[in-house]
């Protein structure tokens, strides 16, 4: 027994290496996955009191999908008292398998502030803020990104929404007046916002001859995957992507889109479902229309959220219910203010302001000293507590009653690489009697003069100051991980403006409030702007990190230090950071402890998409978002952004001297990444192998072999090299790409070198993380081929035991004198249905599970050789059933409804005929192992050039795979089928069947 053991262990050691391998890293990526996410979900719920009335009118008469889809009014309980519509629209479209409640959290939250700012303001309802109506689809919870059938359906349906929807305005606005001084316009366009596949939904719509131009100005986006869809498992998927977006960058040319708003908010690395990088639009839209952002960087939110909750977070509810009442106006027809104001906006809403660039102007506002209670010139810093403010309150009797004060800081001369930061704590500005915050509070900038010279002798006498406009405070959130979602989140604000803008003014003065807090700070500096500390990061950073200490150059430390990481923009690598932060041996006596923890963000540069805070951790995970390793945009919009990551680090200059960071690979949490971004790489790889086992099985029989099983192939092909030749190919790829199109950037046209990079994995952003991927994808798509040949090996051994065990060796296993009746029986109901009734993917499920009980029932009669082969296709057409999956589930959920209209597509006899050929012609015999040889080369070159479009094209569209299966099931096909009138003419060609046994040698003689 144990030396069976061993020689099985010997005769396939290659074999269980690769399973082992193969299980390891399978189960360390799958709780990769699930546990090792960068973020900590932290979201607060949101409450609502829904009701969902159903548009009954809209039926028929109105949409040809009334019967497939409905439309609904939300109304928020103890709100909304009227059961119709009229105020300003907007139109909820949820996402895959989505349903109309969804809507319930961010219109229960938008109605809640709307209230709540009107009970305050009533005169804003003049200005054309009149509040929101939110219509919400149901859509049957289609797989929308699975079926670009269902996609077209679903657009369509939604113009048909828009148009009833705008149909029923001037009659309930005539009814409902909202306003007796203002006359507000009849909407002219209705608001959209969409979640997930929702959001392609609604850019689809665009496209179709049902819409109405104009009839959507503004779309918002919440977990949209708008550049590559998620999964591509189906052509319909892929036609619908590529036309869409080419309407919209064509759309802002040729002025079709001017007026339309497009904002893509995403959750980040906590989105399982999607990868965040397709939600980047600015490769379809110019900035002037469009507009990124992560949920992690927005104020007053700084969480990543996972696909569902960024449509019930309460921060990102609340977000967005103010950013949509600053863009209401009922007054205009589109019941929006314009373009550039609205995105002005959404920009100031969603982005740090700190990502603004913001010109610094003055307001004409002239103010004098004796217009404060005291004036303070400072040397070089303002640097003030409560103590501070306390004693200089207590110096300016002079005028007490004053309620500002002034500190001035001079400018001195204007240099380039001087900035002004300013950070400070809003408790400050807390209310001493009551101790609550002032959150209202936002400092004034002054740029002041002294007399004719430009100099202040006395702070009190002859200075003039003049309001410079500056751009909001960037709020740094004080929040660890874990914090109580729904308590408040404490925050400093920072400033910080280029001293080059404020080179007219002699001083700049820092406008106070002069009541104060007992707790909080302020902190301003002109200080010298040093370039960034960059740091290249690379494969050595697994073994040892890379070590980057500030302050560079001899400088000091400031209140905000940079550091820049330089990495690939479509990093599938987390970098663990780790900072220390190191005292000011000089400060020992000044300051006990830091005034606040190390506030730490990361954030993408130029492009402004992503941004992420940490608050006092000793360690982050960094690791950014970019566009995707595929190129998909216009390159005019599309430009190169990406300079690097981006670490900013403020700390309390007082306490702190310096600080290092280390920089180390967390190869855990980057798989899965990796699992995000080449999900479907696995199954293209998967079926190249696929095709390479087939070829060595056939070539082994050919050549005179016994046809091995699929499992021997693969062991062969491991020890014949196959697989190492496989992981060098798969690593020089991506280097070979990147070389190619740096020595032909200036002679490939754009187009050119946007196809030329999205071969294979694609080469935008690709470094060395990207070979090693392509090398791990290559051993686990092997590894993943061998667990299906071992899966239907041991479904095919037990099903033939069933068998055997039922009939036993009857000659019920060996009849077959009305199988050929019974095929052609078989074959003409087959072409009718799939022609009239069911989707061909139908028809292949059918053939596959036909097959499987085929080689079960060859199996144990005995046919060992057979019984292989037939097991060995089943293996090759294991990779087409994901392929299948989406049609059948669409097509089941629509048989719910009694909607039988699908694709004409669909119905296309040629998408099944490859496999059923096959199916019968190998259900009694073998392809021929004597064949000529160069039908035996032709074979060799299909399979070849199959394994280098999977390897090649197919990684990203792998939906074609089904077809190169079909095509090669039917070269298959012919070359048995050409075998048939061979041996009627030369019995001696017969294929060789090795019999199993006696018995089933004398049953054959007998017969």
């Amino acid at each position: 027994m144990r030396a069976a053991v061993l020689r099985f262990v010997g005769a396939h050691i290659s074999l269980l290496c690769l399973l082992l391998v193969t299980a390891a890293v399978g189960l360390l990526t799958t709780h990769s996955y699930f546990n090792g996410q960068a973020d900590v979900a932290n979201c607060a719920m949101s409450y609502s009191r829904p009701r969902y009335i159903e548009q009954t009118e809209f039926g028929r008469s109105w949409t040809r999908y009334s019967a497939k889809y409905k439309l609904y009014l939300y109304r928020e309980g103890g709100f909304d008292v009227h059961n119709e519509a009229f105020r300003i629209p907007v139109l909820f479209v949820p996402g895959n398998a989505g349903s109309h409640k969804q809507v319930r959290s961010i219109a229960s939250a938008t109605a809640s502030a709307f209230v709540e700012l009107v009970g305050k303001r009533p005169e804003l309802v003049d200005q054309g803020m009149v509040g929101y109506d939110f219509f919400t689809l149901g859509l049957n919870e289609e797989l929308t990104a699975l079926h670009g059938y269902s996609i077209l359906e679903q657009a369509d349906f939604v113009n048909d929404a828009i148009r009833y929807i705008l149909a029923q305005y001037p009659r309930t606005r005539a009814r409902h007046r909202l306003s007796k001084d203002t006359e507000f316009a009849s909407p002219a366009s209705v608001v959209v916002v969409g979640h997930s596949m929702g959001g392609v939904v609604a850019r689809t719509a665009f496209t179709l001859g049902n819409h109405m131009p104009g009839s959507v100005q503004a779309l918002f986006t919440l977990s949209t995957p708008h550049s590559s869809p998620t999964a591509s498992l189906e052509w319909h998927v892929e036609q619908v992507y590529t036309r869409v977006n080419q309407f919209w960058r064509h759309g802002f040319r040729n002025g079709t889109l001017d007026d339309v708003s497009l904002v893509s908010i995403a959750g980040g690395n906590l989105d399982s479902m999607i990868n965040s990088d397709y939600t980047y639009v600015g490769s379809l839209a110019p900035a002037r229309n469009a507009l990124s952002v992560l949920s992690s960087g927005i104020n007053d939110v700084w969480l990543g959220q996972d696909h569902q909750s960024v449509l019930w977070c309460g921060q990102m509810a609340r977000k967005f219910a103010a950013m949509m009442i600053e863009i209401m106006d009922a007054r205009s027809p589109s019941q929006l203010v314009p373009l550039d104001q609205r995105m002005a906006i959404m920009r100031r809403q969603l982005l740090p302001s700190i990502d603004r660039s913001v010109e610094t102007q003055t307001h004409d506002r002239p103010m004098r000293a004796d217009n404060y209670r005291y004036v303070q010139l400072a040397e070089d810093s303002v640097k003030l507590h409560p103590l501070d403010l306390r004693k200089l309150a207590e110096r300016s009797q002079a005028r007490p009653r004053k309620a500002r004060a002034l500190h001035l800081l001079p400018s001195g001369i204007a240099a380039e690489d001087k900035v002004l930061q300013i950070l400070y704590d809003p408790q400050l500005f807390a209310d001493a009697s009551s101790g609550s915050e002032r959150t209202d509070v936002q400092l004034a900038l002054l740029g002041c003069r002294g007399n004719d010279t430009g100099t202040v002798a006395d702070a009190d006498l002859d200075v003039e100051c003049e309001t410079l406009l500056i751009p909001e405070a960037t709020k740094l959130p004080l929040k660890r991980d874990g914090d109580d979602p729904a308590a408040p989140v404490h925050s400093l604000h920072y400033i910080e403006i280029p001293v080059a803008s404020l080179k007219q003014h002699a001083f700049v003065g820092i406008e106070l409030p002069a009541k104060y807090g007992t707790d909080g700070f302020l902190q301003a500096e002109i200080v010298t702007r040093f370039p960034p500390a960059e740091q290249q990061v690379g494969i050595g950073q697994l073994l040892w990190p890379a070590a980057v200490s500030m302050p560079a150059n001899g400088g000091m430390l400031g209140v905000r230090s940079r550091i820049r990481i330089l990495m690939p923009e479509d990093p599938l690598v987390v970098y663990r950071a780790r900072i220390t932060m190191q005292r000011d041996a000089t400060a020992g006596a000044l300051t006990m402890a830091p005034r606040f923890g190390t506030v730490v963000r990361q954030s993408d540069g130029r492009r402004q998409f992503e941004s992420k805070f940490w608050y006092d951790a000793s360690s982050v995970d960094l690791a950014i978002h970019g566009r995707g390793a595929y190129a998909t945009g216009d390159p005019s919009l599309d430009g190169d952004l990406w300079d690097g990551l981006d670490v900013d680090v403020w700390a309390d200059a007082d306490y702190f001297g310096g600080m290092v960071v280390d920089l180390r690979i967390n190869w855990y949490s980057s798989l899965n990444r990796l699992v995000k971004r080449y999900d479907m790489a696995l199954l293209a790889l998967s079926f190249a192998w696929a095709c390479a086992v087939l070829l060595c099985q056939l070539r082994a029989w050919t050549n005179g072999h016994e046809f091995p099983s699929s499992l021997q192939a693969i062991e062969r092909l491991v020890r014949g090299g196959a697989l190492a030749a496989a992981v060098v190919a798969a690593m020089a790829i991506p280097l070979v790409q990147i070389g190619v199109a740096h020595a032909m950037r200036d002679s490939w046209s754009a187009t050119a070198l946007a196809r030329w990079n999205n071969l294979f994995m694609g080469a935008r952003g690709g470094g060395w993380a990207q070979c090693v991927a392509a090398a791990v994808l290559a051993v686990m798509a092997l590894g993943f081929v061998a667990c299906q040949a071992v899966v239907l090996a041991s479904m095919c051994e037990l099903s033939a035991r069933a068998l055997a065990w039922k009939i036993g060796h009857s000659s019920d296993l060996n009849s077959s004198g009305s199988e050929p009746g019974r095929m052609a029986m078989a074959t003409t109901a087959f072409a009718v249905l799939v022609s009239t009734l069911i989707p061909y993917q139908f028809a292949f499920l059918v053939i596959y599970m036909a097959q499987l009980l085929t080689a079960a029932r060859t199996q144990a009669r005995g046919a060992h050789n057979l019984g292989k082969y037939q097991q060995a296709l089943l293996l090759f057409w294991t990779s087409s059933l994901p392929y299948c999956a989406p049609e059948l589930l669409v097509w089941v959920r629509n048989l719910s409804v009694l909607w039988l209209e699908d694709a004409a597509a669909d119905h296309n006899i040629l998408n099944m005929a490859g496999y059923f050929a096959l199916r019968l012609l190998a259900a009694y015999r073998m392809v021929p192992s004597a064949q000529p040889r160069w039908l035996s080369t032709s074979t060799a070159v299909c399979f070849g050039a199959a394994v280098a479009c999977a390897w090649l094209v197919c990684v990203r569209r792998p939906f074609v795979l089904y077809d190169v299966a079909n095509a090669l099931s039917a070269w298959l096909a012919l070359i048995q089928l050409a075998d048939y009138p061979l041996r009627l003419f030369a019995p001696g060609s017969e294929p060789r069947l090795e019999p199993s046994s006696s018995d089933d040698v004398l049953q054959r003689k007998l017969r």
